[in-house]
Order: structure tokens, then C-alpha cells, then sequence
């Protein structure tokens, strides 16, 4: 009887640990549909699960061809579903649910957007993931307050709130961003589509005090370098090209900063339509989305952190190739990163680019021009939401037909989940 009541053991083992992550996203995705299906704001499956996985993995992707014609209930819905998503539903879960003497700490290292790369707060799971929600409710209350004193309508202060912080991208109007004309609410917009996109544990280590290694953290030092260097390129080429009907310098370089952080952080606010820029800034904007915020953040893709591993390991390989007998190590933050992190970092890309050709490939064999297949699959991977070509600056996904749909909400689970829990969920389960 002893046995019945009680487990026999205390951990989850690594396969309890991806099926309990991958499957609990599969089910909280299926609830969360049944708004929109029982409001009837969509009246088919296949949209409302594309949505409502558009929402949870923050993606920002969308079937709504009209957002201001739905309830206001539903569209508050689908921006908080991002918010939810954002830390993560698991997350969620270990900070709040009583303590069932399982080991969580798998749980934790899948469901938070960096796996492994992202850093603990504390030793114990559960006071992590108490610690990074109440940084993350910080964050929403401020930026609540900040847009309410920009005169927008608390509804929508809270709508953006919810898909800023989480960078979802939901807005509660079809035009996005650009429906309030404002300066203000796209600055504070801007900001917090940064700081969501930025490692959570840096916040933690301001709270205390700890300036210093914030100030040192390479992967913060390169995301703010990679998103100067493209605004730059982006400001330069539009100044010059004349693209704009108002082409003063400073209406571009407001362009180009929202549209750039948007991009990168995979959120997905739009203020332009830049689907229509040159094919230059186009292109530019499309390599974003393979970047992403920093480990341990809101924010989807690839991340600066794996980015730069990779650029210093190759670095690494021409150095031996010119000095064979050098003996030089990849290091972040001054220590020797161990080698199967390096592994681990490249067969990510591999898998990660794999998966965008076949998937790309699934949606150019079901009828889609080659432009729409490859970036709306790299913005559903990447969890950004708008694309390029039928898919553009609208983020309207609802053109496309059923098999599509359900490619992408493979691509959306992908990105979300780090790839690697959803494919390792069905080798390990099978061995």
C-alpha cells in the first residue's frame, strides 16, 4: 500500500522530463483554442490550434484577418495566452504548485527559451522560478504604467503589455503599433521588447547590486552590437535609397530601431509594412530572425549566446588550420567552454537548419511561392510572426491551406521548445 501511495523514486528521469514538457504544451495549446472556437471568433480546428499556438509560444503569427472585429474578451485572451507563454507554463507550475517531491530541475532546463545555456538564479528550482516571475511581473507593471501615461487606453496598455514583456507580438489593433501614431508608445514599445529579450538573470544581479557583471556579459555586449550594426546598415541603405515618402533621417532611423528590435527579439510589432523596403533591408531583417534575444530571456530563435559560440569555435578551427600545434581554447566570460557545449552548439545549427529546409520545403511542395515557405517558416521557428511575401508585415497566416498550417505549428512547437525536446521526446520515449 506504501508503494501505491507514494512514488518509488524522487526524480524524473531525462524521457519523463521532454514528454512531460512537450506533451503539456501540446494539451495547454488545445485549451487554450476553445475560446475561439466556442466565441466563435474561428470557426475550424486548424485555425484556432494555430493561434492559440501562436499565443503560448509567443510566435505572434495570426489567421485574424480583422483583430477590432473580435470581442474584446477574445482578443485580451490572446494577448495574455503570450504573456503566459512568455516565462512559460511549466515555469508557472514549479513556482506556484505545492511541492511533489519529483525532481523538477529537467522540467526547468527545457521550458526555459536557452535550455542548458541559460543560467540558475538559485540552487533550488522552485525559488528560481519564483524569482524570474517576479521579475517578470516587475516588468509588466512598469511598462503598463509607462504606456497608460502615454495616453493609450489601459485595455490596450495591458494587451501590449502582455505581448511586449512575453515578445509575443499580439496587438489589440489590426494595424499594430502604428494605429496610435505615437513617438512615446513605440519608445516604450522598444524598450521592453529589449529588456524581455535580455538574460533575466542580469536583472537579478542589478537587484543585488552586482553592476559589474552585467557590464561584463559578452552575450549582452554582443546582442546590443548586433542590433547597432543593423539598425545602422538599415538607417544607411533606406536614408540613401530614398524608400520612404518622409525620408528625413529621422523618421527613418525611427523606423528602422522599432522595426530592427522587433525583428531580432522575435516579437513582431509592426510600425511599416517592411516587406516592402528594398530587397537589401528585406534580406537583412530575414537573418535576424535566426538570432534572437539572450539565453534565460522571453524571446525565441537561435540566441546571441549560441551565436557567438559558434563564431568563436570557428575562429578556433582557423587558428589550427594556420598553427596546427596551438592548443587554444574557445572561452566566455575569460573560462574554457567545455567541448560538448561546442558540440552540442553546432549540432543545434545543423538540426535547427535541417528542419527550416525540410519545412520549407513542405510548404513550396503545397503550393507557396519561395519567398512566403522560407520566411514564414524562419519567423515560425524563430517564434517572430511576421514574414515576407504572402505572409508580410500583416503577420496574416490565414491565406494559407490546412497542411501548411500544421507545418508551422510544428515550426512554432520547434522554436519554443529548443528543437531538441521535441525530437529527443520521441527517440528516448522509444527506446
Amino acid at each position: 500500500m506504501k508503494s501505491f501511495f507514494r512514488p518509488a523514486r524522487s526524480e524524473l528521469t531525462i524521457r519523463e522530463g521532454f514528454v512531460t514538457v512537450v506533451s503539456g504544451w501540446i494539451v495547454c495549446v488545445s485549451f487554450v483554442a476553445l475560446p475561439y472556437l466556442i466565441s466563435g471568433s474561428i470557426n475550424n480546428i486548424s485555425d484556432a490550434y494555430f493561434e492559440a499556438m501562436s499565443g503560448l509560444t509567443t510566435t505572434g503569427a495570426t489567421v485574424i484577418t480583422d483583430v477590432e472585429s473580435l470581442p474584446r474578451g477574445i482578443i485580451f485572451w490572446r494577448s495574455m495566452t503570450q504573456w503566459l507563454g512568455g516565462l512559460g507554463i511549466i515555469v508557472f507550475f514549479l513556482a506556484f504548485l505545492p511541492t511533489t517531491g519529483l525532481g523538477t530541475h529537467h522540467l526547468f532546463k527545457m521550458e526555459i527559451p536557452g535550455g542548458p545555456l541559460a543560467d540558475r538564479l538559485h540552487p533550488r528550482v522552485a525559488e528560481t522560478a519564483k524569482l524570474l516571475f517576479v521579475i517578470y511581473m516587475s516588468l509588466s507593471l512598469l511598462e503598463f504604467l509607462l504606456l497608460s501615461l502615454g495616453n493609450m487606453p489601459i485595455y490596450d496598455a495591458a494587451c501590449h503589455t502582455f505581448s511586449s514583456v512575453s515578445t509575443g507580438g499580439f496587438s489589440s489593433k489590426t494595424a499594430s503599433v502604428s494605429a496610435y501614431h505615437s513617438l512615446y508608445i513605440e519608445l516604450v514599445i522598444t524598450v521592453f521588447m529589449f529588456l524581455g529579450a535580455c538574460n533575466f538573470v542580469i536583472y537579478y544581479q542589478l537587484a543585488r547590486g552586482r553592476i559589474r557583471p552585467v557590464l561584463k556579459n559578452v552575450e549582452l555586449r554582443f546582442f546590443v552590437v548586433t542590433l547597432i550594426v543593423t539598425i545602422t546598415l538599415l538607417t544607411a541603405y533606406l536614408y540613401t535609397s530614398g524608400t520612404l515618402e518622409d525620408n528625413s533621417l529621422k523618421r527613418v532611423l525611427r523606423a528602422t530601431v522599432f522595426q530592427t528590435v522587433s525583428i531580432t527579439t522575435t516579437t513582431g510589432f509592426t510600425t511599416e509594412d517592411f516587406d516592402a523596403w528594398p530587397n537589401f533591408c528585406r534580406f537583412l531583417l530575414l537573418m535576424m530572425m535566426f538570432f534572437g534575444g539572450c539565453a534565460g530571456s522571453t524571446s525565441g530563435a537561435a540566441k546571441h549566446i549560441r551565436i557567438l559560440l559558434l563564431l568563436k569555435s570557428t575562429a578556433r578551427e582557423f587558428v589550427r588550420l594556420t598553427t596546427p600545434r596551438v592548443i587554444k581554447h574557445v572561452k566566455i566570460y575569460g573560462t574554457p567552454v567545455e567541448e560538448e557545449t561546442i558540440t552540442n552548439t553546432y549540432g543545434f545549427f545543423v538540426l535547427y537548419m535541417g528542419l527550416f529546409g525540410v519545412c520549407s520545403l513542405v510548404l513550396i511542395g503545397m503550393g507557396a511561392d519561395v519567398e512566403t515557405a522560407i520566411s514564414a517558416v524562419a519567423a515560425n521557428m524563430g517564434n517572430v510572426g511576421p514574414g515576407l511575401g504572402q505572409v508580410g508585415a500583416s503577420m496574416n497566416y490565414g491565406g494559407l491551406d490546412v497542411i501548411q498550417k500544421w507545418t508551422l505549428i510544428f515550426c512554432m512547437l520547434l522554436g519554443r521548445l529548443e528543437i531538441y525536446s521535441v525530437i529527443l521526446m520521441f527517440i528516448l520515449w522509444r527506446r
